[in-house]
């Protein structure tokens, strides 16, 4: 691997919280800086905690699911295999991110993030990026970004724990905390989830045997002032997810691990009033995947991704703001067949943001990758956003996007021999409005996207390799809709149509609902009582690429209630699935019916 010398920001990204801002609140994943919602020329969707404890969200696909532009593929219940497609791309064509640390897992087939074992408990806020972000981030951002970000240290310590028990003898604790120890700001975190889960293989087909899990996961991040603005910051995210699972269509006495370890640190610099920010980091992913079959033994596999990576913002004059960047990369994966294979990545990227007049921010960037096994690329970004009006007027955005995406270390060299693919790329662009109502306390937003993808990777089951599909497009509509505390309701709605195919054959891409909805309801009484419902409708959609499977549509309502007994303690409750749906998003393999959870949070 070759280390550069950089200077610039480095890998985790400094977020506020922001759960009270929400007429215009401040967003660093879009841009890799701080900068107002109204300013971004993409779509950018942001879940707060507040967010996360009104829904009474257990997993991160809980909160995912309702954000418009994504639609979930689990085949099962917690810990097997889930997908997010952000605009009908590929799992592995977008980048996941946890305090601004990559991590994807190298050893995936596609080089993505399973989401089946990842829990929300010890997260403050998420921050989803819609659409191309390939210059900012580099190889993976084709669909778009989602950062879990944790919580940050105020001066006053802060602490809150939870506790839940429900359907099929599921539990669930976890608590977290952060403040200063002298001139030390630490978070610390923990989360605790394990449950008899229901058959992976559907009980509605005939399966009886349930497949249980039990996950284990927890944080921590140290942050210190070591002169005027200078400073220093390190931290790590670890996971661990046991599961039972079913593949043959039947019953399976099968079980899989799943480990996902982070760390990171980082020295930053911020001076001249805020207008230079610098941060060179390091940081590394380090995952391990088994599987065992209950005939044919396990199957191991093991990624790691090691980051240098360096960043310098500054603003020469008043309108204007540069942002530089270098990064290098190497991927390991091994498994236990013998394979042992490595690539790197070498980046360079430049952005400039400018505002001629109030209300009007234009960006532009660059990006140049050399990757070891596919040689150089250059991609190009440009995106815009007019607030014009005033205060509550309606806000224009626009924006168009490169992509470029290497070929996973799986796909090159399954069997031992390398596979002749060629990368992926995309050319992605967005047009939409927002606008706020309510009294600043709601926004309302309308985007038509587009994205054309050449050389999807795709597997060939014939010859058992994979292979490049050739052209892809996704184009649709995104709808959503927030308000928040509005004369006591809160309201969230989603709505996205999705037309994703393969150019040359006219198939819909598998797994691709074209229509999804969401809408969440809540209300809170001056005594504290609150109660809420969730409606969720998905659409059909085919399970396999030539067509011939296709998987029924679903609407599933929830309904939710809490109380809060003191000023510190809150009892809470659920019932998911509430009139019992019989449904399937990945065929053959099940869904919770109607179950119920009740739970106790206590903050200090």
């Amino acid at each position: 691997m070759k280390y550069l010398l950089l200077l610039g920001s480095a890998l985790a990204v400094s977020t506020p919280a922001l759960a009270e801002e929400v007429g215009d609140p401040i967003v660093v994943t879009a841009t890799r800086t701080e900068m107002r919602l109204s300013q971004i020329g993409q779509p950018v969707s942001v879940v707060t905690r507040a967010d996360i404890e009104r829904t009474q969200a257990v997993q991160a696909v809980d909160v995912l699911a309702r954000l418009p532009g994504v639609s979930i593929s689990s085949a099962g219940g917690f810990g097997h295999p889930t997908s997010v497609f952000i605009r009908g791309a590929e799992n592995a064509q977008s980048l996941v991110l946890i305090d601004g640390v990559r991590i994807n897992d190298p050893g995936d087939v596609g080089g993505g993030f399973d989401f089946g074992g990842l829990t929300i408990g010890q997260f403050d806020r998420v921050e989803v990026v819609h659409g191309s972000s390939g210059v900012l981030w580099g190889s993976r951002a084709i669909g778009g970004v989602i950062n879990f970000i944790t919580a940050r240290p105020t001066e006053q310590w802060t602490a809150r724990a939870q506790a839940e028990y429900g359907w099929r003898d599921r539990r669930h604790a976890g608590a977290s905390a952060s403040g200063m120890l002298g001139p030390v700001g630490l978070t610390l975190g923990g989360n605790w989830l394990k449950g008899d889960g229901l058959s992976a293989f559907s009980e509605r087909r005939g399966a009886a045997e349930k497949d249980g899990f039990e996950s284990r996961s927890a944080n921590a991040r140290a942050e210190i002032e070591l002169a005027p603005g200078f400073s220093a910051d390190a931290g790590g995210y670890y996971t661990k997810a046991d599961y039972e699972y079913d593949d043959t269509g039947a019953d399976a006495l099968h079980v899989g691990e799943k480990r996902d370890t982070l760390g990171y640190a980082n020295l930053r610099y911020s001076g001249f009033d805020d207008e230079l920010s610098a941060r060179i980091g390091y940081g590394i992913t380090d995952t391990r995947r088994v599987s065992d079959h209950a005939i044919f033994g396990p199957y191991i596999t093991n990624g790691r991704n090691e980051r240098f990576e360096g960043q310098v913002s500054f603003a020469p004059v008043e309108m204007v703001s540069v942002l530089l960047g270098a990064e290098t990369e190497k991927s390991t994966f091994s498994d236990n067949f013998g394979s042992r294979d490595s690539t790197s990545i070498d980046s360079y990227f430049g952005n400039l943001t400018f505002s001629p007049f109030a209300g009007l921010t234009l960006g532009g960037g660059l990006r140049y990758d050399d990757h070891a096994d596919f040689g150089d690329r250059t991609t190009f970004a440009a995106n815009g956003a007019w607030a014009f009006g005033g205060e509550g007027a309606p806000v224009l955005r626009a924006s168009y996007g490169e992509g470029f995406k290497a070929p996973s270390l799986y796909q090159l060299y399954t069997n031992g021999v390398l596979s002749p693919l060629d990368p992926e790329t995309s050319k992605a662009w967005d047009v939409g409005v927002e606008q706020p109502f309510a009294e600043g306390k709601g926004r309302f937003t309308l985007t038509w996207f587009d994205r054309k993808t050449r050389n999807l990777i795709d597997y060939d089951f014939a010859n058992w390799n994979y292979y490049n599909v050739g052209r892809t497009r996704a184009k649709g509509i995104e709808v959503a809709m927030v308000v928040n505390d509005w004369e006591g309701f809160d309201l969230s709605l989603s709505y996205t149509y999705l037309d994703a195919k393969n150019v040359l054959t006219g198939t819909r891409l598998a797994r691709r609902p074209e229509n999804n909805l969401f809408v969440g309801l809540d209300k809170t009484w001056d005594m504290g009582l609150h109660v809420g419902a969730d409606l969720r409708v998905g659409g059909g959609r085919y399970d396999d690429h030539a067509n011939t499977q296709f998987v029924e549509g679903h609407v599933v309502v929830g309904l939710r209630a809490s109380y809060p007994v003191t000023d510190n303690v809150e009892v809470y409750g659920r019932v998911e699935n509430a009139f019992d749906e019989h449904y399937e998003v990945v065929r053959t393999y099940g869904t919770p019916g109607r179950s119920a959870y009740a739970g106790l949070r206590v903050k200090i």
